[in-house]
């Protein structure tokens, strides 16, 4: 189970189980009905769409009269290549969303939202502020020590977490981000900056990236159609996963977080029932776990960091 410190990427979290409870189950059943109508059509050659609707779509409210053509004449690869643009509009969607969502939270909440969406200045090709700017002037801003004790080992010990790739998962990002946009605004023919964001990327190693493989990148020309594979819309989604569990966590500990915090601890109902601690040191560190699990939070990695926090806010007796 994904482990996320702010409500919005709780919710990112969430968005993403969803898209692929979708495309998981639709791609499976696609390649049934293809095979179906394939062996429909081999037994009666002179079956109609009409036919084949009546068979396979009857009931399901969808008028479909070309499944001829869907399940017989199009290639598969040609739809995993529709579904692979789909997985990479959702997922880009999901964190532009999620970005200007949590960097509402924050002092020029506008400007951060963009940043986090660029490798940092001189970074593969960046020629602009990017996320590790937007990091640095949040920290610079105000941290809370407490919270780093209490919190960001824990976020931070997520396979996911991935600081010191940072910049090279932005780039990558940046490189489906560009192929999505030449889809919905060129018609999947490649303009310069897809072009330029491939040639960012196209240096770019295992080790640069960290994870089980290295990029999966298909070259990119200016004025040529674009080729999106499944195979590199699944490694995006982990992409953008990596980016939004290592900002969560190196957001867990600033100035803002603690405010998050004490916030969902005084707004969770009925929280003050657990306000009197046991003396006891074992049961008392448990008691600040449960009341972490309770208000939305994992299990402090320092309860006493966690315990100084709710007796300055007055939540602890």
């Amino acid at each position: 189970m994904q482990q996320f410190f702010f409500a919005e990427s709780k919710s990112f979290g969430t968005r993403v189980e969803q898209l692929f409870s979708f495309i998981h189950p639709a791609s499976v059943a696609l390649w049934n009905l293809r095979w179906q109508v394939q062996g429909f059509v081999a037994a009666s050659p002179t079956a109609t769409d009409l036919d084949l609707s009546g068979r396979f779509a009857s009931g399901s409210g969808i008028k479909a009269n070309n499944l001829k053509k869907i399940c017989v004449e199009t290639p598969w690869g040609e739809q995993l290549g529709q579904f692979a643009q789909i997985v990479g509009a959702n997922m880009i969607a999901l964190y532009e969303g999620w970005a200007e969502g949590l960097m509402a939270k924050f002092p020029k909440g506008d400007d951060l939202s963009r940043d986090i969406q660029f490798p940092g200045r001189g970074k593969h090709g960046s020629r602009r502020s990017g996320v590790g700017e937007a990091l640095a002037g949040i920290h610079q801003a105000g941290i809370s020590l407490e919270m780093k004790q209490a919190f960001f080992p824990a976020y931070s010990a997520s396979k996911k977490y991935s600081i010191s790739e940072l910049d090279a998962l932005m780039a990558l990002y940046r490189y489906h981000k560009e192929i999505r946009n030449s889809f919905m605004h060129g018609g999947g023919v490649a303009g310069k900056r897809a072009e330029k964001a491939w040639r960012d990327v196209s240096t770019l190693t295992r080790a640069d990236i960290g994870g089980k493989s290295g990029p999966i990148i298909t070259p990119i020309v200016e004025g040529q159609p674009i080729a999106y594979t499944i195979e590199e819309a699944i490694q995006l989604s982990d992409v953008i996963i990596r980016l939004v569990h290592t900002i969560d966590a190196e957001l867990s500990y600033s100035s803002r977080a603690e405010q998050y915090f004490l916030d969902s601890w005084k707004a969770t109902p009925d929280i003050l029932k657990l306000q009197q601690l046991p003396t006891d040191p074992d049961r008392r560190n448990k008691r600040i776990a449960q009341i972490c699990r309770k208000i939305g939070f994992v299990a402090p990695a320092d309860p006493a960091a966690a315990m100084a926090l709710g007796r300055q806010a007055g939540m602890l007796s």
